[in-house]
């Protein structure tokens, strides 16, 4: 039962709109790569999507351990189905700071203060995407470069010496043959390594996609059915990438 004066943690779950005020709850969630922390709710659950009983097993004890730490409960993410030991482990230890370093904030800030902020744009693709695959971060500003360090150390301190800032007077775009593809993905016609090629077209109620055989006039068949297909099935394939590289919706 709440108190007149009493202070309350609350999360805003849903941004105004129009003239409609915030949501707000007091059952904080704290999404991670792989979990979803929630501190007020004693609940574990698991993903549909992951599908062996195995992994869900395996996943589900990974986070009741983690129970005897942190207070709450977690929601194991579909991204978790392929994640380590460790890895699972790592997004625990990186949420239950988080929740930590908001209790400490909540007890040193008189309401109402800000105590928690949602990871930006470049912290978010550093939680999502960033592995022991990657043989470097680079950054090519100074001041973004210390906060990412500060931010890579607190979530994956053993990635730390990836991170790297980029000095060099070409810029980092076209050093690493990134601003090429981005000057291909505003073009409307995509070429394949067939000499076939699609056209995107983008009109008010959907996107057309044309298949074209171009200079693909077919190898080791004279079949126009054979050219047809082989440059259809190519086309599947860069369609798709398109689709993701463009974020294109519609019909």
């Amino acid at each position: 039962m709440l108190k007149a004066g009493q202070d309350v943690v609350i999360q805003i779950a849903k941004e105004p709109l129009g003239k409609k005020g915030a949501r707000i709850t007091s059952h904080v969630a704290l999404p991670g790569r792989f979990l979803v922390y929630m501190p007020t709710v004693h609940h574990t659950g698991v993903s549909r999507k992951i599908i062996s009983a195995e992994n869900r097993s395996r996943l589900r004890r990974l986070v009741s351990e983690a129970g005897n730490a942190y207070p709450g409960g977690f929601i194991v993410r579909t991204a978790a189905g392929g994640a380590t030991d460790d890895e699972i482990r790592t997004d625990i230890e990186f949420l239950g700071k988080t929740w930590n370093e908001i209790k400490e904030r909540s007890e040193q800030r008189k309401a109402p203060a800000l105590l928690h902020r949602d990871l930006n744009l470049v912290e978010r693709i550093l939680r999502d995407y960033v592995s022991d695959d990657f043989t470097g971060i680079w950054i090519d500003n100074e001041e973004e470069y210390g906060k990412i360090v500060e931010f890579v150390s607190r979530f994956q301190p053993k990635l730390v010496n990836k991170v790297k800032l980029y000095t060099k007077e070409t810029p980092i775009f076209e050093e690493f043959g990134i601003q090429h593809e981005l000057d291909k993905a505003l073009r409307a016609k995509v070429w394949l390594k067939s000499g076939g090629y699609i056209v995107i077209n983008h009109t008010e109620a959907l996107v057309a996609i044309d298949v074209n055989t171009g200079k693909f006039v077919g190898k080791g068949s004279t079949r126009l059915e054979d050219t047809i297909v082989k440059t259809n099935l190519e086309a599947v394939k860069e369609i798709v990438r398109q689709i993701r590289l463009r974020d294109l919706g519609g019909i």
